[in-house]
């Protein structure tokens, strides 16, 4: 947590000088993003590939450097996917905290409205649960790996914008085995989501 949290400063703080750089051109917007943001588990050995949508928000802040090119900072978290398999054993993943640093690219179709494209790194928190007649055991493992996007926005006013996109915040990534990661087992998290945010 530590490290997300010194990584997110120090993106705040780069943010900020690129910012000051491009002062002509640049504009700062913060806000909220909601709807499905999973984290998947695959387990190939015992044949499981879990995959079941779960409802994440994030907040998240940024600089338009110009009209094609932003930086923006993303903080949230996921809900849990969860399955119930035999003997009642029920299994859920989730990320209670992630990190995004993302380069958005974007193309204005026209004055209010833009596409763009999404890429960086997430770094998140996996946690996996597993519940019985046993009892509660459970696992996490800090992940990183490349982020990439695609979406769109639209200006509703001259301050507020609404937007839609599809990212995948983490490809697979492996999993140290332990009370509820088995060996060779893998995580991915992914999110379409609806977002608002506050154009300064």
């Amino acid at each position: 947590m530590k490290k997300m949290i010194y990584s997110a400063a120090l993106m705040l703080a780069m943010l900020t000088g690129a910012a000051t750089v491009q002062a002509q051109d640049s504009g700062y917007y913060a806000g909220l993003g909601l709807g499905s943001v999973t984290v998947d588990y695959k387990d190939g050995a015992a044949g499981i590939d879990q995959k079941n949508a779960s409802a994440g928000a994030f907040a998240y802040f940024g600089v338009d450097m110009n009209e094609y090119l932003a930086l923006e900072a993303r903080l949230g978290a996921t809900g849990k996917n969860k399955q119930t398999y035999a003997g009642g054993i029920e299994s859920s993943f989730s990320s209670p905290t992630f990190l995004s640093l993302l380069a958005k690219i974007k193309y204005p179709v026209s004055s209010d409205f833009d596409v763009f494209m999404l890429a960086g790194l997430t770094t998140a928190k996996i946690k996996g649960k597993l519940t019985s007649a046993a009892g509660v055991v459970t696992q996490s493992k800090t992940k990183t790996g490349a982020s990439f996007g695609v979406g769109a926005d639209y200006m509703i006013s001259d301050q507020v914008s609404l937007g839609a996109e599809w990212v995948q915040y983490l490809f697979p990534v492996k999993l140290t085995a332990g009370s509820v990661f088995a060996t060779g087992s893998k995580a991915r998290m992914w999110g379409i989501t609806g977002k608002i945010a506050y154009h300064f």
